[in-house]
Formats: structure tokens, sequence, C-alpha cells
């Protein structure tokens, strides 16, 4: 049982940096879902966020092993994460080459977002599980 409590609480510890670089990165992030359990001989690790407009981060990973629910959560996140920072980056060359071309851009540029974005990534890179 001891061993279940401290798993439990390491997973918790992890999903407080979580929470709190998610509120850090994104000025109005809204967390409408963090859940850490240990159920029916599984740990479970739920996150649900939205980070800026129309995009969320969506987490959930159960496993038998805290370590591996971690793992895989915050492999899980990285992969989401950088999806986001593609999607970003094609945004900004597209700004870019409306600039170019037209002389003005259509949209506004998504740098201060790609920005918060990388040190959101950073900070999950050095997450050790």
């Amino acid at each position: 049982m001891a061993k279940i409590t401290n798993d439990l609480k390491r997973i918790q510890r992890i999903s407080s940096v979580l929470t709190r670089a998610i509120e850090n990165c994104f000025s109005n992030a809204e967390i409408s879902c963090l859940l850490c359990k240990f159920e029916y001989e599984e740990f479970t690790f739920e996150l649900s966020s939205t980070v800026f407009d129309y995009t969320d981060i969506n987490i959930d990973v159960s496993d038998k092993s805290s370590e591996k629910c971690m793992s895989r959560s915050i492999k899980e996140l990285l992969g989401q994460t950088n999806k986001i920072i593609k999607e970003l980056e094609g945004d900004e060359k597209e700004l870019r080459r409306d600039l170019k071309e037209y002389g003005q851009a259509f949209s506004e540029s998504p740098a201060v977002i790609l920005s918060s974005v990388q040190m959101f990534k950073q900070i999950i890179e050095s997450i050790k599980v």
C-alpha cells in the first residue's frame, strides 16, 4: 500500500508541474480536467486544457506501472505539443509569404504563441519520471 501511495504522490507532483507550466506559459489557459488516480490496479492520468484559441491538450493514459503511465503521458503530451508547434510554424511561414507577396499580412503573427509553446515543450522535456 505504501508503494501505491508513493507512486500516486509522484504522479501528483508531475501533474502539479504540468499545471503550473500550462498556467505560466499560456495566459488564457483553462484546465478543465486534471485527474490522478489508482483504481482497479491501474494508475490513471488525465489532463484536458484549452491552452489558447481552439487549441486543446488532451491526455488520458492508464497503466499498471506509475512510471510507465507518466512516461506515456509525457510522450503523448510532447507529441501534441510538437503538432501545435508545426501548425504555428506553418502559419508563420504563410504570414511571411503574404508579407513578401502582398506587402501586408492577412492574419496576426503567431510568433508570441509559438514562443510560449516552445517554452512549454522545454519544461515538459525537462521532467524526469
